[in-house]
């Protein structure tokens, strides 16, 4: 039998569709979720060569990365879970910018971070009385209320700022204090002032 040359392409067509079209599929694992942070300074400069350390909570180690010429850090890898990190060079960190994307990461997705690291220093404020105070920072004008035995640290941008803190018991009487808080220095106020 001979079969005419239209005929035997049509049917090697026909025979490569039934065997693609049956043939498994194998599909490949999904990527892990991976990270992308930007960093710049207060003057939009990149960040190259600051230590960014990614985190899950307190008790996680971490993973510890350094960030490129174009102040950009990448971690890949990465599990299906909330992160968090810190962003240090020198006396510059991000404790006053972006520290997490507030959500769980993505498998196959690449999730981008933006930080501004700014000069910083390290205010502990300590309640030693027995009342209950409000504090407010004139540079934030943000208050914070401390019982007793109570400490608060934080991390204020460097500069003059002006603590001002009063009994919860009597609002309207209180005491200024002003702190200068240089970079990379830790200044402790005890109340009562």
């Amino acid at each position: 039998m001979i079969i005419k040359p239209g005929v035997a392409i049509m049917l090697l067509t026909i025979i490569s569709l039934l065997y693609m079209t049956c043939s498994k599929k194998v599909d490949s694992p999904p990527l892990k979720p991976r990270l992308l942070i930007t960093l710049k300074d207060t003057a939009r400069q990149s960040v190259a060569g600051a230590t960014v350390t990614l985190y899950k909570n307190s008790n996680d180690p971490g993973i510890t990365n350094i960030s490129d010429s174009t102040g950009i850090v990448i971690f890949d890898s990465l599990e299906v879970a909330l992160y968090y990190w810190v962003a240090q060079k020198d006396c510059k960190t991000n404790w006053n910018s972006q520290t997490t994307l507030k959500r769980v990461l993505v498998p196959d997705v690449i999730l981008y971070g933006y930080s501004v690291l700014s000069e910083t220093g390290t205010l502990k404020i300590i309640n030693n009385s027995i009342d209950t105070y409000k504090v407010v920072d004139s540079f934030y004008k943000s208050s914070i209320t401390l019982s007793k035995d109570t400490p608060y640290i934080g991390h204020p941008e460097t500069g003059k700022h002006i603590i001002h803190s009063e009994k919860v018991s009597t609002p309207g009487v209180g005491k200024d204090t002003v702190v200068d808080i240089k970079c990379g220095d830790t200044s402790v106020i005890n109340l009562p002032l």
